[in-house]
């Protein structure tokens, strides 16, 4: 065997005879290498680290010049590139290797290759042909083995084994996780026990036998040959265990591996062999990212098949029961096996393959079905991201059919007439962009391949378009509260991000959104910086847009071939803040626009949740707001509640309301819901972020909901100092809350929560409580007419060391509403803690957390702890008012039900009650009678066990390959007693006292299960349903007080024993003393009519000494009166009708003269009243004030509450938005004199 290492590449040569044996001494330059020649029938080559990145090595023929003075010649060289080695044509050439072309070929490579007078041409043709068809030898590249590798072997035996080998990480295999596996001699890697037996039995297996069989058969290494092991985090070996499940599963091309293990049986003999010249050699990869799991088989010589011991012949090693491949889940159920198996075919299962490579099988074995790598030509299309922004640009990825060089490929997404074109990445998948949309949710993709004949396929699948406002964006704005026009700011992105990692440069685009008209909306795109380099990834840009909407979009800048769309990533769809008098122009034109609309009115939307308990609480109804939330963390912590700058938590309606309109309710720190005419928070909406109609999700509300807000309420805000007291006269942002009601809690009523936990405690939605510990699959919560249905499954529970226990656990949940809605099923995962399926297909929230199907919605919660162990998942059937709260840990479902519908009270039944508010009546039976609310556990257990039991007709379950339903529901059950609670209380140990106290349910389940996990689960749940059920007690509220022109009631709350305060503001005081009102029994007291007139005069407060050097102008009444006569008259007439009339410049144009006049003839200038004068000199037309508060402030005139805060307003300052409570002191330094810009009304 000659072993040479030449530019990083490790070439053992080993003859075709048996006669060559010997040993000899082989030098090649200054290189020595000691060689041995042993019986083979193949080639062999090893990839190493090559000493120069790219270096072609085709042209060279390798020799070793040996001490006999002849030469030994190596495989054809391969090339080096990308720090890997790899054959000619390995992507496109898919040929499987033939026998007999196998033979031919390798005797006459055994005839040349060993002949001393071989000239260099002669040795060139071997090479050319070995190009040309490289399958036919079923050459196969291993990973580098050995001891010079750092390997370990198995002792040389016969049936052995390694040792118990413990890994660095978890590895997942059928649905578990492992910590430890054992190397078996006879081609077996297996998780939980040794395999020593000699004769492969047929899949399935139980008895744990839960193994990777890569050749399983009678290996005797006493015989020849070692079994050498060993895991590895290498860079090199990983990165190269990366390309490889990114080029056979395209659809996990952000696949990264953290760790692998290789296993090598290198040429090894038979058991009985006589002589021992027939050897194997195989080696198998083991690759995981912690997450998903793979293995690579790679088959280099398959000479024998069969030991004696299994019959087979001692000379040939074949006959008998041959060798097996593929993998078994160890429950006697759940298989996979390559079908040669057991049959004489499989000697040439070095010349067979699953992705098209002879002698290399690739398979995805973390799941509950082994997975195929590669394609075929019928294949199942696979899209991949499954989901991704409306905006579009995304890098997509389509596998499953098999693509040939010339082929034309071309995608279609429905709803859109027009085809776009896809470029051919390799055999098995191709690159797709996608394009901007204007709808959200699952649509139909078809992919069309045209082949160089004009042979046509489609193919079909499902994507899912994420709405903008949960989507998290690579592309982060800096400092995003402070974004104005002209400005320059930073932006940052993820350099790695597939749209941009085949380009060395980017562009950065920004995209405004335009309004061609009302609710038609565009965006423009325009370039911001060009040519950047891409692995800066960050940047400062200046922002210069005339609009009042935008995004940002880093674009890859290559340049295809091929016409496809530009791909990028987004930043959030953001506000412009502009200058100041085009907030005011936006506000005024919208005030204009909402004169010719509807009102939004608040008939049949639900009112809000009076707190936040209920709030987090009420998911039937509402769903957080993605833009401001304490819950999902979708977005930033900087860009959290950043349009509602008063609130923690804000909920939007789960479904739009009957004319596609919202409501927004926030909530305070305090916990209780925000008045938006105090501080920033919720309102009525005209449009819902999820679309409707002709609207676009997000968009159109952003549009006409947010931005209106922003610019009458927070931009502009104010347009007039009268002098009084800092007081103003008129405010747009009083406009804007005359077309958006504020949000109110008056007449809410919560919903119902229900409970399933442990081993299994059921709080029923009338709240009777009650344990069964049932085994099987039950009816959960069914509806009358079946339209709604719901279904769980308990499953026997297990020690850690998996002995089952007499206890039963929740692992399973499933829910639909019929022939309206997606099925949603929740399951329990070793590896992923549970998983979602829709219609029973996995679904994948790790770049999203939030996904909307048809009819319901699921929302994967955030989980701040980085180890976090369990899940929290909301399915949400808006239309049919029920939610579920799943808690997951890696051994228990914990379930809370939430219904909101009344129209279902009396009308349901299953394991949770008939929701009829008598929960004395809730062990109920499907028959109709009723078990008394005191009978014991045992009595209830041999009562619903078989009566609420599902048929397999009724079942929505999806079940695993291998398993049916009678595994779930017969198996086993006949042997199944449950201990019940009484029993078990009074002898509960020191331990489980200190965790549980005196939860009963807690102590319970930790001495029935001894699983302290599932008892804290137990516990956590316990406070969670507490939770609930405070936040389901009804809250005593008043109606909101409506407010007379110019004044406002301000209160903390509308709940019993809020306070309300009257104020008057914006220009206004108070006429006379108004008392203030307590809400009691919901009703206000002390009802009285407060009013407010309008300030006519504007004299500044004796208290104030003027410094001011210019002399003092104060108006007369007769001035006050008629510009806000002509005032008042104008704005109507611009809202009404455009303000493009003649009449209106007249009639400001006369007034202006006037008063123009007035103000000459005394010489004197309009200042402002207050000591704490404010000036305006900003380049950008805005207001400025020294003093700052983070968040904005405005102020009503009340003697006795100066503290209280008004409308938010935010100013300018260095270039920086900020709030201010007029209140407080605005400036503090030395005054100076103001200057006033003519062009904007004061």
């Amino acid at each position: 065997m000659c072993h040479v290492r030449r530019y990083g590449l490790d070439i053992r040569l080993e003859n075709l005879t048996s006669s060559h044996r010997s040993k000899r001494r082989c030098v090649r330059g200054d290189e020595s290498t000691s060689i041995s020649s042993e019986s083979s029938n193949g080639l062999r080559k090893y990839a190493g680290t090559p000493d120069r990145l790219g270096r072609s090595l085709q042209s060279e023929t390798n020799h070793v010049d040996c001490i006999d003075g002849s030469k030994l010649y190596s495989l054809p060289r391969y090339n080096v590139h990308e720090n890997r080695a790899y054959g000619y044509f390995e992507s496109d050439h898919k040929y499987v290797g033939n026998p007999v072309i196998h033979k031919t070929l390798l005797s006459v490579v055994h005839r040349l290759i060993h002949v001393s007078s071989i000239n260099h041409t002669e040795m060139q043709i071997i090479t050319l042909a070995l190009y040309i068809v490289p399958g036919c030898l079923g050459i196969v590249e291993f990973y580098p083995f050995g001891l010079y590798a750092g390997d370990s072997t198995v002792s040389k035996n016969d049936d052995g084994s390694s040792t118990e080998i413990h890994i660095s990480t978890r590895f997942p295999f059928f649905n578990h996780q492992h910590d430890h596996l054992i190397v078996n001699t006879n081609g077996v890697i297996s998780f939980l026990r040794t395999v020593s037996t000699y004769t492969p039995n047929p899949f399935p297996l139980d008895g744990d036998r839960r193994l990777v069989a890569i050749f399983w058969a009678d290996v005797d290494t006493r015989e020849g040959g070692t079994v050498w092991y060993r895991e590895s985090t290498n860079q090199t070996i990983l990165n190269r265990a990366t390309n490889e499940v990114r080029k056979y599963f395209p659809q996990f091309f952000r696949f990264q591996a953290t760790w692998v293990f290789i296993a090598t049986w290198d040429n090894v003999a038979f058991y009985g062999c006589s002589p021992c010249w027939k050897r194997n050699t195989f080696q198998e990869i083991l690759i995981t990212n912690g997450q998903h799991s793979f293995t690579i088989f790679n088959y280099e010589q398959i000479q024998w098949t069969t030991g004696t011991a299994s019959n087979g012949d001692a000379n040939t090693g074949l006959g008998g029961i041959p060798a097996q491949v593929g993998f078994n889940a160890g429950d006697g159920k759940v298989f996979y096996v390559v079908n040669a198996s057991r049959t004489a075919d499989i000697i040439n299962v070095n010349h067979m393959s699953n992705i098209g490579v002879p002698g290399k099988f690739a398979f995805r074995i973390d799941a509950a079905e082994i997975g195929n790598g590669g394609c075929n030509t019928q294949g199942r299309l696979m899209i991949s991201p499954r989901h991704g922004p409306m905006l579009g640009g995304q890098y997509l990825v389509i596998s499953g059919p098999c693509l040939n060089p010339d082929d034309v490929i071309q995608i279609k997404y429905s709803q859109m007439l027009e085809l776009f074109l896809c470029q051919r990445k390799s055999n098995y998948s191709a690159i797709c962009i996608t394009p901007t949309f204007n709808l959200t949710g699952d649509i139909t993709v078809s992919v069309i391949i045209r082949d160089n004949k004009g042979d046509t396929q489609r193919h079909t699948g499902i994507y899912t378009i994420v709405n903008p406002a949960v989507f998290k964006n690579p592309v982060k704005r800096h400092l995003p509260q402070n974004w104005i026009n002209g400005n320059r700011y930073i932006i940052s992105w993820e350099p790695q991000a597939f749209e941009l990692r085949d380009s060395e440069r980017v562009h950065i685009h920004l995209f405004t959104m335009k309004e061609q008209s009302y609710n038609q909306l565009v965006w423009e795109k325009s370039m911001l910086h060009d040519n950047i380099v891409r692995t800066l990834g960050t940047y400062t840009i200046r922002l210069q847009t005339d609009g009042y909407m935008a995004a940002i979009r880093v674009t890859s800048a290559i340049e295809t071939d091929t016409n496809l769309l530009e791909r990028g990533i987004w930043s959030e769809i953001f506000a412009v803040v502009p200058q100041h008098q085009k907030s005011r122009r936006f506000c005024q034109d919208w005030v204009r626009q909402e004169y010719h609309l509807s009102r939004v009115s608040s008939q049949n939307i639900p009112p809000c949740p009076c707190t936040l308990q209920q709030a987090l609480m009420d998911t039937a109804r509402y769903q957080p707001d993605p833009d401001c939330n304490m819950v999902t963390k979708i977005r930033d912590e900087n860009f959290n509640c950043l349009n509602r700058a008063d609130a923690q938590h804000c909920v939007r309606l789960s479904m739009p309301g009957p004319l596609d309109n919202d409501n927004v309710c926030c909530y305070d720190f305090s916990g209780n819901l925000i008045d938006t005419r105090v501080k920033e928070g919720g309102t009525l909406q005209r449009y819902h972020y999820l679309g409707g109609g002709r609207n676009i999700p997000y968009i159109t509300n952003f549009y006409y909901d947010v931005l209106p807000f922003l610019h009458c309420c927070r931009y502009y805000g104010t347009s007039s100092d009268a002098g009084q007291g800092g007081k103003y006269l008129y405010s747009e942002c009083q406009d804007y809350l005359n077309f958006r009601k504020v949000s109110s809690c008056y007449n809410y009523i919560p919903p119902r929560p229900a409970g399933a936990n442990g081993d299994p405690h059921l709080k029923t939605l009338d709240g009777f409580g009650y344990n069964f510990n049932g085994l099987g699959e039950f009816h959960f919560i069914v509806s009358r007419n079946m339209s709604f249905e719901s279904q769980i499954r308990f499953e026997q529970a297990k020690r850690s060391n998996g002995a089952v226990v007499d206890a039963s656990i929740c692992t399973s949940f499933v829910a639909h509403v019929s022939n309206t809605t997606d099925k949603v099923e929740i399951i329990l995962n070793s590896i992923r803690v549970a998983d979602v399926l829709i219609n029973g297909q996995i679904q994948d929230f790790s770049d999203v957390s939030w996904l909307r199907y048809n009819g319901v919605s699921v929302l994967n919660l955030h989980k701040t702890s980085i180890n976090a162990t369990s899940r929290e998942i909301l399915v949400m059937f808006a239309d049919a008012g029920v939610s579920f709260r799943i808690l997951a840990s890696y051994n228990v479902l914990n379930v809370i039900p939430i219904i909101a519908n009344d129209s279902l009270k009396g009308t349901i039944s299953g394991l949770l009650g008939d929701f009829d508010g008598n929960p004395s009546n809730d062990l109920l039976l499907p028959n109709g009678s009723v078990l008394e609310p005191n009978v014991t556990e045992e009595t209830i257990y041999m009562s619903f066990k078989n009566a609420w039991r599902i048929t397999s007709v009724e079942s929505l379950f999806t079940y695993p390959n291998g398993k049916t339903y009678e595994d779930y529901n017969n198996d086993g059950l006949k042997n199944f007693f449950p201990e019940f609670l009484s029993s078990v209380v009074r002898s509960a140990t020191p331990n489980a006292r200190a965790l549980c106290g005196n939860n009963t349910d807690c102590l319970f389940d930790f001495h029935v299960t001894g699983s302290l996990e599932i008892a804290q689960a137990t516990l956590d749940f316990t406070e969670e349903l507490q939770d609930a059920e405070d936040a389901s007690v009804p809250v005593i509220t008043c109606p909101v007080l409506e407010f007379p022109e110019g004044g406002i009631w301000i209160s903390n709350s509308t709940q019993e024993n809020a306070i309300a305060r009257f104020a008057c503001g914006m220009g206004y005081l108070p006429i006379g003393y108004c008392q203030s009102r307590t809400c009691i029994n919901g009703v206000w007291t002390h009802e009285q009519q407060c009013l407010c007139e309008k300030v006519t005069t504007t004299t500044p407060p004796s208290t104030h000494q003027m410094t001011m050097t210019s002399t003092p102008y104060s108006r007369t009444k007769e001035n006050a009166a008629m510009l806000q006569s002509v005032y008042d008259t104008v704005r109507v007439m611009w809202y009404t009708v455009g303000g493009g009339t003649v009449v209106i410049i007249i009639i400001v144009f006369i007034t202006s003269l006037l008063i123009c006049f007035k103000m000459r003839s005394q010489g004197q200038y309009m200042r402002n009243d207050k000591s704490t004068s404010s000036y305006s000199e900003s380049s950008n037309g805005y207001r400025k004030t020294a003093g700052r508060h983070p968040r904005s402030r405005g102020s009503y005139y009340n003697p006795s509450e100066l503290s209280e805060r008004s409308l938010p307003r935010y100013n300018v300052h260095d270039n920086r938005a900020f709030g201010y409570l007029e209140a407080d002191d605005r400036y503090t330094g030395v005054q100076t004199q103001e200057h006033r810009r003519h062009d904007v009304l004061y």
